[in-house]
């Protein structure tokens, strides 16, 4: 059996909740889908119904008519060995085929050939093939029609995915069509049509992989749970199939999946959720990058994002904007384990960047603090468009943005694309900020300005709201709070408190406004506030509504002032050290200042990789890494050859030897000229020859420095190097920086 089927069964040998949901199928005739509640599996020898709808709801159809629980008797025969569940898959199977495998598109039922459907159901049908006559072969003896039938079927579905108006180009389903016909047609080669679909199947995922992601690493369907599931289809690809079978698209992934991986770190919160932006249900997230990704920094910057700080490396950025892909994450801090779910984190929504699971939340901005929400989102809820619910999710009412009176979207979807940037940000770590101009709803145009003082844990929203018409508008800005928050209006002054004991002030600064209030849940079909944190369940929240009546025009600041209790204050993750600053804002400074580079890095750490990629990105300059023995030359140069950052570093060993004074080869130093930068690590020698490696090396290197050369040392170093540093920059007039995350 081929090696891929063989991990997908794995896979489905080792999910507990597979076998769970198989035992309740087959023992007690219930059926559950995903996390939908069980429902009465009624089959006994009638045809079934496809098409029922006992929990109306569209999600539910689409994974019964994909067969969604096949896996589930696949767990429990590999369990149990008992044939009866092998005949229960086979009859449902056949209830499906019989009655729609002849028909076509014309079918008024939607899932019966639906794009995504259609993909997984037959992904389903060769998994089980392959299991029973893998696993199960004395029953594969005794249903070879069967089998037969099921092959005839996958080469039925193979032909409707193969069909370019069939395909959804562009989108994850479409991603999902490709990948499985691939699938099929690397598995079925026997049959006629396996070439042309696996050159099929391979010029779309290229071309899905080309638009799927920004430059910037982030996915375009607007929501970061897709940013997760397509990342991971795409490492799946990578990893089932040989060099030889997908060609560049390999190395066209290697370009951007660091970058990819690095945006689940930001945008992932600091209780280890990711955040229900768009369609995004407000659940943990999964590991599932170690194999490919474990050796490189940005995993392990994930990895800590992702423990909470239990495991990993401190990220070295604090903030990230993403001004293509319409995106801004600030944080106050990196915390420890111990206090790591009372960070600061505000996520900024700019704008959409494709039609697929967008939401009208331009501008919108969520903000968690000192251990719970503040500000939040809508989040997901369902897929059923009519639903009034859903309809309040997707639209301006349920996010923090302005309400405008006599104003709306673009009939084309279009439009939107274009009509919204990011003019000005910064990603310093102590005073963050950004600015948008958002014109999606016409004629206004709205700039929204973001600034965040983390250090007072203050938060300056300042809005302006304009049109050229002359037309009076009511503008209301929306501010949406979780249920457990006490919203206190006094006068033109708002308090929000929390049973925690944290606070919050809002003051409204260069505008009065003529009426504040506060609305909550639903009435009817008229929804005013509510979250949807997990699919199919809504929870009220509440919304805080600033009114301003018959405006021409509108600037006003929000101010949001917290107030933290001290056991919900996350301390600096070590003492801080005057002037430090995180590698990635160093690198920052050095890209604004224009400065043409040659980097000399004492040490293996973290700072060769960054310092390497950082050349490669500008265009010049490059790494000179020095470090203890060949065999630490041999790692890095791995290292980094799997980023395709070779040609930008340069690694010497310095074959210290361990006497007293300490010995080592000073002839790459004789090679090094034109330092412009020098970076002193604590990492690739042993504690005791560092200090001896540093007094040998120093003196030699700053006098290849240039006039304006820099030296950044980790505030980790002992005491006496930090001295020994300092007196040489001294020395040399050079300036010398504390730096974080070199190591």
């Amino acid at each position: 059996m081929p090696k891929l089927t063989n991990e997908k069964l794995a896979a489905v040998f080792e999910d507990v909740n597979a076998l769970a949901n198989g035992e309740l199928l087959f023992e007690k005739g219930l059926l559950t889908l995903g996390s939908f509640k069980p429902v009465a599996f009624i089959f006994e020898g009638a045809p079934l119904n496809w098409e029922q709808d006992p929990l109306n709801n569209r999600s539910w159809q689409w994974r019964l008519n994909w067969l969604s629980f096949i896996p589930y008797l696949i767990a429990l025969h590999r369990k149990s060995n008992d044939n009866e569940v092998l005949d229960l898959a086979r009859t449902s199977i056949e209830s499906w085929l019989d009655s729609y495998l002849e028909t076509n598109s014309d079918y008024p039922f939607e899932f019966i050939w639906h794009d995504h459907a259609t993909a997984l159901r037959a992904e389903q049908l060769v998994l089980l093939s392959y299991y029973c006559r893998e696993y199960a072969p004395e029953w594969a003896k005794q249903n070879t029609e069967f089998l037969e039938y099921l092959a005839r079927a996958v080469v039925v579905h193979g032909e409707w995915l193969a069909q370019d108006d069939f395909y959804s180009e562009h989108t994850n389903h479409g991603l999902e069509q490709a990948r499985v016909l691939l699938f099929i047609g690397t598995l079925f080669d026997w049959i006629e049509q396996a070439g042309e679909w696996q050159s099929i199947a391979l010029q779309r995922i290229t071309s899905e992989l080309e638009f799927a992601f920004t430059d910037e690493g982030v996915h375009v369907e607007n929501s970061p749970a897709y940013h997760v599931f397509v990342f991971k289809v795409f490492i799946g690809i990578i990893k089932d199939y040989h060099p030889d079978v997908l060609g560049d698209l390999a190395v066209q992934f290697e370009q951007f999946s660091a970058k990819a991986l690095n945006f689940i770190t930001h945008i992932l919160r600091p209780d280890g959720k990711l955040p229900p932006v768009g369609d995004t249900e407000q659940l943990p997230t999964t590991d599932a990058y170690q194999e490919m990704f474990g050796h490189t920094v940005e995993y392990q910057h994930f990895l800590y994002a992702i423990s909470l700080g239990k495991q990993g490396e401190v990220p070295a950025v604090l903030n990230r904007v993403y001004p293509m892909s319409g995106y801004a994450i600030f944080r106050d801090r990196w915390p420890a384990k111990e206090h790591y779910s009372k960070a600061f984190h505000i996520i900024a929504k700019v704008g959409c960047s494709s039609q697929y699971h967008h939401q009208q939340d331009e501008g919108h901005i969520s903000l968690y603090g000192g251990g719970e929400d503040w500000l939040i989102d809508s989040g997901l809820y369902n897929y059923i468009n009519k639903d009034p619910i859903r309809k309040y999710m997707r639209s301006r009412a349920g996010h923090n943005v302005p309400m405008v009176s006599h104003a709306s979207y673009a009939k084309d979807f279009n439009h939107r694309l274009s009509s919204w940037q990011i003019e000005d940000y910064s990603e310093v770590a102590v005073n963050p900020h950004l600015s948008m101009k958002i014109e999606v709803l016409l004629p206004v145009v709205h700039t929204r300005l973001i600034d965040f003082d983390r250090q007072a844990k203050v938060v300056e929203v300042e809005d302006s709201v304009v049109a050229d018409d002359g037309q009076l508008r009511d503008i209301t800005l929306q501010w949406h709070f979780p249920h457990d928050k006490t919203i206190t209006i006094d006068e033109n002054r708002v308090a929000v408190t929390s049973p925690t004991g944290n606070q919050l002030k809002i003051d409204f600064i260069g505008e009065v406004p003529s009426n504040l209030s506060v609305a909550t849940g639903q009435k009817e079909d008229r929804v005013f506030s509510c979250i949807s944190y997990h699919a199919n369940k809504v929870e009220t929240s509440k919304l805080l509504r600033v009114v301003f009546k018959n405006r021409a025009e509108l600037k006003v600041v929000t101010r949001f002032i917290f107030q933290i209790t001290n056991e919900n204050i996350a301390p600096s993750l070590e003492p801080a050290i005057d002037g430090s600053q995180p590698l990635g804002i160093m690198l920052q400074r050095w890209q604004e200042s224009g400065q043409s580079l040659h980097t000399v890095v004492l040490g293996s750490g973290n700072a060769n990789l960054e310092l390497a990629k950082w050349h490669r990105e500008e265009g010049f300059g490059y790494v000179s890494s020095l470090v203890n023995d060949a065999q630490q030359c041999k790692a890095i140069r791995k290292r980094v050859g799997k980023h395709y950052l070779a040609s930008w570093l340069n690694c010497h060993s310095l074959d210290v030897i361990d006497t007293s004074p300490i010995a080592f080869n000073k002839h790459p130093l004789q090679c090094i000229e034109g330092v412009s930068l020098l970076i002193i690590t604590k990492s690739g020698f042993k504690e005791e020859d560092l200090g001896g490696v540093v007094l040998g090396t120093l003196p030699l290197i700053v006098e290849r420095m240039t006039n304006s050369g820099h030296i950044w040392i980790s505030p980790r170093l002992p005491e006496h190097v930090k001295e020994h540093c300092e007196y040489w920059a001294t020395q040399y007039k050079l300036t010398i920086s504390y730096v974080t995350g070199l190591e």
